[in-house]
């Protein structure tokens, strides 16, 4: 199994480029991620097509899209 290793040590301030937002300054965390080898074929398929610029990119539209859903509109909801 393929594995994506990020070290957790520090926070950091990224300016990243998301498809919701043109520019986006955020404090971010590192984290380590371990995925299926599937899941990382499929991330690069993505970034291949441009649909992403990058694996990161990606995990964190995945994850805002779950939380989006599983948290957010729960709460407003409830």
């Amino acid at each position: 199994m393929k594995h994506i290793y990020i070290i957790t040590y520090r926070s950091i301030t990224y300016n990243h480029q998301s498809r919701t937002s043109p520019r986006e300054k955020t404090n971010m965390k590192l984290i380590t991620l371990y995925l299926p080898e599937t899941y990382i074929k499929a991330l690069d398929q993505l970034v291949d097509e441009r649909f992403y610029p990058n694996r990161a990119e990606a995990i964190r539209v995945a994850i805002r899209d779950m939380i989006s859903v599983e948290v957010w509109r729960r709460k407003g909801i409830d």
